[in-house]
């Protein structure tokens, strides 16, 4: 759940991590660049530390980037960002999102993407997990 906001503080890590969520079908407005299917994003964000980390969390899309929303985690406690959280940012998904979510943290964090397809009448028929990479801030 998300925190009080987190205010002049300088960051030291940031992470951009690709996140869809979009199902596209032939021949009608949900028509994209990607192949029929339904396509999801879940972001795993994990504190390391014995002690409780807070980060904040955006996410951006072509001509639209979010407020940041704060969050905290205890020592060892993870938390996972899907689809189904993409509303509380407040950005405009009528036939799904296709951007980035982007962590800044104090402090550096496990964050892991997972990334899943199904064809247009199936389970889900991929799935790829990646390490998402750390950048040090300045």
């Amino acid at each position: 759940m998300p925190t009080k906001k987190l205010t002049s503080q300088r960051f030291r890590y940031q992470y951009a991590a690709k996140f869809i969520c979009t199902a596209t079908i032939p021949d009608t407005s949900q028509q994209s660049s990607f192949p029929p299917g339904s396509y999801a994003t879940a972001i795993n964000i994990h504190n390391p530390f014995e002690r409780s980390v807070k980060f904040r969390v955006k996410i951006a899309q072509p001509g639209q980037i979010s407020k940041w929303l704060t969050f905290s985690l205890k020592g060892d406690e993870v938390l996972r960002l899907t689809c189904k959280e993409v509303e509380k940012f407040e950005v405009v998904t009528i036939h799904g999102f296709e951007g980035f979510m982007v962590i800044e943290s104090l402090y550096s964090l496990d964050v892991t993407a997972v990334y899943t397809a199904a064809g247009r009448d199936t389970y889900v028929t991929s799935m790829d997990v990646e390490e998402v990479k750390e950048r040090r801030l300045r």
